[in-house]
């Protein structure tokens, strides 16, 4: 169960190209990995038995061309903590995600990115902008504690 969080930029415009906000993302965290997956078209195309299959001919071709991109993740791990990125399908990006897990404080991260390219970062939870001049962002603080209290309920329910 991650915590959730948008990247977009503070005046609604879009973020950029593709490969420049890859580049961006990269020139930031440095010990960003990148992986190229399949398209979602390819990987059903990939099932035979999958039930897609009938439906595909019915898409509109603007959905097929959408799903026959490959989908880039951006993955990083730190000690205590772990983000992947995703939402860089379309050629210009209105936005980025992350999904972040762990226990570790990934604010200074988040500020590292966004910071310097004019961005902000809003958790998806509260659609509240994150203050990336804080040193914790509450929100990360309220979702662990959210997630720890389902797990030991979870738990102690068996």
């Amino acid at each position: 169960m991650p915590w959730e969080v948008t990247i977009r930029h503070s005046k609604d415009k879009t973020l950029g190209v593709r490969d420049d906000v890859v580049n961006r993302i990269s020139k930031a965290i440095p010990g960003m990995k990148w992986i190229e997956e399949p398209s979602l078209l390819e990987r059903i195309k990939s099932m035979p038995d999958h039930p897609f299959h009938s439906l595909i001919p019915t898409w509109p071709e603007e959905t097929r061309a959408s799903l026959s991109r490959s989908q880039l993740l951006g993955d990083f791990e730190a000690d205590e903590f772990s983000v992947q990125l995703y939402g860089f399908e379309s050629k210009r990006l209105k936005a980025v995600h992350l999904e972040i897990r762990g226990e570790g404080n990934p604010l200074p991260l988040i500020a590292a990115i966004c910071v310097p390219n004019g961005w902000i970062a809003v958790d998806d939870s509260t659609s509240q902008p994150l203050d990336l001049g804080s040193e914790a962002a509450s929100g990360w603080d309220k979702f662990r504690e959210y997630r720890d209290r389902v797990i030991r309920d979870h738990v102690e329910e068996k």
